[in-house]
């Protein structure tokens, strides 16, 4: 039944492209036969290069003919291009935006509404804002007809922040309402993202289960739109079971696949899993390519400045309506006001009184949305300055894997990577926070010292002390804060020792402030400077910390700091901070 089905789709596109090829005039009919033949090809078809083409003509006759319907399908469409097919989600916001635009204004599109936030929902769950895209999702619930893709769309969001069981039930309902005919190809996606989210769970057999029915229908169907994502979980779900070669080959495979769209998501995800099957192979010089590879992607991936781009494009759209709203009210007024006139000076009084007491209100909300705009801003910027102190660092870290293994010390090789990892899991987790559990961070920088004292071969030790009137567990700070000043105490201090170098992290309370510090015994900045790079030159960490501790002064309205402190025998920096306690 579901080979003829897909069959007969088949001559219905055949027929439709048939008709829109002897249509002879670029009508509104015509319009609407181009974005009908998109609207059931374009998936089918993801690698044809033209179908951007093809949308922005149907773009231009929309416009020449001033027809609405057929400017937000062309819009929408061509975000779908930018966003899926091209993996650029800032031009394909621009597009999503300017197709809900106009769909909102006219309630006879209400029936789009559903495809257009579903889209714009998903860039937020890529850029990993979870938050915010479950609430699009949440609210497009109230439509039925769009159930099954609403509930998988919240099911990916829960399985993403490890809550696999309300992911599990969200996935199943999905199913549950899913049209076994209609809706197979999203029946078989469904199918392979829960078989990975039960796999995780450990619910090992019933994920093995759910994936290889997920695989049967792919390939049955030949979904080639499918064909990556489900390779890509597929092989996790492998790899969890144990079977190293089917996971090596999903993933080998998800990579190679020419006719379907491959995401920067989807490629550090396969290159991840692939990081695991070597090491668990003991091939460790693959297992570092691959790692690297996939960390490069994701760096890629989760870019601040593309989040900071995104945020500014959804601010600058709320603002530019609520201007136009604004306008239209003005107008309304000055409407009101002239038949005040005509009808009496009392009334232009009143109208006055009115119109002044509007202005006042609008500037009240604009001021308002500029603190919340400035607010966002603040914030973003603070991720981006977070994500800019991780590179050098990884990629110093990844170089001295590499030397491990080409001195064939797999053992070292293998003990370092175990750290780095659990070191960049740690940190990917706190990336998003812009303050997490002073235990949680003490714990990161353990972590992090651990991997340094191995690649500068145990030429330091280090002691952490926590005052007793500090409690780890109920104090929040922003999230390795110390780890550029430990870098530099490290690299410029202590390396050059010829004896063994020690480190004194110190977290000390004074009345409401925190003092978090870092104590060396190294040759002292000046000896360092002198020896090694010029006296100007600034560490980007330190000047990347300052700015940080520079915008929560600003947001929060307190008073933090960093001095730097030259000793006779090495460095010590403090920071300081206002305690913020959990409860």
């Amino acid at each position: 039944m579901t080979s003829l089905f897909c069959l007969s789709q088949n001559k219905l596109i055949d027929s439709l492209e048939n008709v829109i090829n002897n249509y002879k005039v670029e009508d509104t009919t015509y319009v609407n036969l181009r974005t009908k033949f998109t609207a059931r090809k374009m998936f089918l078809t993801p690698t044809d290069s033209s179908w951007m083409t093809y949308n922005l003509k149907t773009l231009e006759i929309s416009k020449k003919l001033n027809y609405d319907k057929g400017m937000a399908l062309s819009y929408n469409s061509i975000g779908i291009i930018e966003h899926y097919f091209k993996s650029d989600p800032l031009k394909a916001l621009d597009y999503y935006q300017n197709a809900y635009a106009i769909i909102e204004n006219n309630s006879k599109f209400e029936k789009y509404v559903v495809g257009v936030l579903t889209n714009i929902g998903l860039i937020h769950y890529e850029q990993q804002d979870y938050d915010k895209a479950l609430k699009s999702y949440k609210t497009l619930l109230k439509y039925p007809q769009y159930k099954t893709n609403t509930l998988f769309n919240i099911g990916n969001i829960y399985g993403h922040q490890k809550k696999a069981d309300s992911s599990i039930y969200f996935y199943k309902e999905a199913i549950t309402v899913a049209d076994p005919v209609k809706h197979i190809m999203h029946i078989a996606n469904i199918k392979s993202n829960l078989g990975l989210v039960q796999t995780n769970a450990g619910y090992l057999s019933d994920g093995l289960t759910n994936t290889n029915e997920s695989l049967s229908l792919v390939e049955k169907h030949n979904f080639e739109l499918l064909k990556v994502s489900a390779y890509v979980n597929a092989a996790e779900v492998y790899l969890k079971n144990n079977n190293i070669e089917k996971a090596e080959y999903y993933a080998t495979q998800s990579l190679n696949q020419k006719d379907a769209p491959n995401s920067l998501a989807t490629q550090s995800s396969a290159l991840e899993t692939l990081t695991n099957v070597y090491e668990k192979k003991e091939d460790y010089k693959k297992a570092f390519i691959n790692y690297k590879k996939h960390i490069i992607l994701n760096d890629s991936l989760i870019n601040a400045d593309r989040k900071l781009e995104i945020s500014r494009k959804e601010i600058q759209y709320e603002a530019d309506k609520n201007n136009a709203i604004a306008q239209v009210e003005i107008e309304r007024q000055r409407s009101i006001k002239n038949a005040s006139i005509i009808g009496g000076s009392g009334l232009i009084l009143a109208s006055l009184i009115g119109f002044i007491l509007y202005r006042r209100k609008q500037e009240a909300v604009t001021k308002t949305k500029e603190a919340e705009f400035n607010a966002k801003v603040s914030d973003t910027e603070l991720k981006a300055l977070r994500s800019q102190m991780n590179p050098h660092f990884i990629f110093n870290s990844l170089n001295s894997i590499g030397d491990y293994i080409l001195k064939n010390d797999t053992q070292s090789a293998s003990d370092y990577l175990g750290k780095f990892a659990k070191l960049m899991r740690m940190t990917l987790e706190n990336s998003e926070k812009s303050e997490i559990l002073l235990s949680e961070d003490i714990s990161l920088l353990k972590t992090y010292l651990e991997i340094e004292r191995k690649r500068f071969e145990y030429k330091f030790d280090y002691t952490i002390e926590v005052d007793k009137t500090l409690d780890p567990e109920n104090i929040m700070i922003p999230p390795m804060l110390l780890q550029p000043f430990l870098e530099n105490s490290i690299i410029h201090g202590l390396s050059q020792k010829i004896k063994r170098g020690n480190i004194v992290i110190a977290f000390k309370d004074n009345h409401d402030m925190i003092i978090c510090s870092v104590d060396d015994n190294g040759i002292g900045r000046h000896n360092s400077s002198s020896n090694k790079t010029p006296s100007n030159q600034k560490s980007m960490g330190m000047t990347i910390t300052k700015s940080r501790i520079d915008i929560i002064n600003k947001v929060k309205k307190t008073k933090g700091s960093v001095r730097i402190i030259d000793k006779s025998q090495g460095t010590r920096i403090e920071v300081t901070l206002p305690i913020q306690l959990v409860y």
